[in-house]
C-alpha cells in the first residue's frame, strides 16, 4: 500500500514538475530596458526574430479593384456575388467526381442490399431442392460483386480521365 502510494505521488509530482512553463528570458536584457537593435551577432543564436518599429506596423490594406484579373482560360466561370476581384475558377472535375462518388456509393448499397438476400434465398431454395436455386445464387453473387466493384471502377475511370487531361 505504501509503495503504491509513494509511486503514485512521485508520478504526480513528476507530471506537475514537467507541466510548469520555463519562462525563458533573455539573459542580456532581462529587465526589459533598451531595444533589440544593439544586439551583436555573438549575443543571440541567430534564430530569434528581431522586431523593430517598422515591421510592427500593420500593413496598409487596399480594396480590390474589379477587372484587374483577366479570365484564366476558356473554362473560367464567373460567379456573381463573390467578393473577389476578377474571375473565380471552379474545379468542375471535383464537382463531377463528388457526384459520381455519391452515385457509386448508392450503387454499392443497392447491389449488396439486393444481391445478399437474393443469394441467401437461393441457398434456401437449394436446400429445399428447387430447380432454379443455382440461378438465384449466381444472380445474388453477381449483384454483390457488382455493388462492391462499382466505386472502384468509377474512381479508376475518373482518375484515367484526369490523367489523360480530358477535363482541361
Amino acid at each position: 500500500m505504501n509503495k503504491t502510494f509513494a509511486s503514485i505521488t512521485m508520478a504526480l509530482a513528476t507530471i506537475g514538475f514537467l507541466s510548469v512553463p520555463a519562462f525563458a528570458q533573455d539573459a542580456f536584457d532581462s529587465a526589459g530596458a533598451g531595444d533589440d537593435s544593439n544586439r551583436s551577432v555573438g549575443r543571440n543564436s541567430g534564430t530569434q526574430t528581431i522586431t523593430t518599429d517598422n515591421n510592427m506596423q500593420a500593413p496598409q490594406l487596399q480594396g480590390a479593384t474589379n477587372g484587374t484579373v483577366g479570365p484564366q482560360g476558356a473554362d473560367a466561370t464567373v460567379i456573381a456575388g463573390v467578393n473577389t476581384a476578377g474571375t473565380v475558377r471552379v474545379n468542375n472535375l471535383a464537382n463531377l467526381e463528388a457526384l459520381l462518388n455519391i452515385i457509386a456509393n448508392g450503387m454499392e448499397i443497392l447491389g449488396i442490399a439486393w444481391g445478399g438476400p437474393t443469394m441467401i434465398m437461393g441457398f434456401m431454395h437449394m436446400a429445399a431442392g428447387t430447380q432454379d436455386a443455382m440461378k438465384r445464387v449466381l444472380w445474388g453473387a453477381a449483384g454483390v460483386t457488382g455493388g462492391l466493384a462499382t466505386p472502384g471502377c468509377i474512381n479508376w475511370l475518373v482518375a484515367s480521365a484526369r490523367d489523360a487531361n480530358l477535363f482541361s
